[in-house]
């Protein structure tokens, strides 16, 4: 009866510790669970010059690490419709980085680099540019769901 009991056990033990990895895998982020597209605000200021700035937009993450979209800009009340190419990553503790090249027309008008985190099982993100003179933050959310 014990080497039953013990191969029970061990069975249990076994099983609750596969358990428990897949359970932190769900809890990890990934590049794949990044993909989709978001709807997002972007609020803030250029520092110098104290410009008001402000955007509205939509991306799409894909899973090779890149993401492209388009927004409605204003800079100090002035309006101008952009679009956007970058590559980002996303570490497992949900934070990530992005170069994101902002184009006017065919034109690069800026490079920007912001600093990511997701929350939300990957279903929102909030970010901030890490360019000097500037204090501007996004908030995004997927439009769609996974059902979708």
């Amino acid at each position: 009866m014990k080497p039953i009991l013990a191969r029970t056990a061990l069975l249990v033990c076994v099983l609750t510790g596969f358990a428990q990895m897949a359970q932190a895998r769900e809890h990890e982020c990934s590049l794949a669970g990044a993909a989709g597209k978001y709807g997002y605000t972007t609020t803030g200021t250029i520092v110098s010059g104290a410009l008001p700035f402000a955007a509205v937009g939509e991306v799409t993450f894909n899973r090779d690490g890149t993401f492209t979209g388009s927004q409605n800009t204003s800079l100090g009340g002035n309006l101008v419709v952009e679009t956007l190419n970058a590559v980002y990553s996303v570490d497992r503790d949900c934070t990530g980085t992005a170069t994101v090249y902002v184009y006017h027309g065919s034109t690069l008008a800026r490079t920007s680099t912001i600093s990511l985190v997701w929350d939300n099982d990957q279903k929102e993100a909030r970010a901030i540019f890490l360019t000097a003179g500037t204090a501007i933050t996004i908030v995004a959310r997927k439009m769609f769901n996974d059902r979708d």
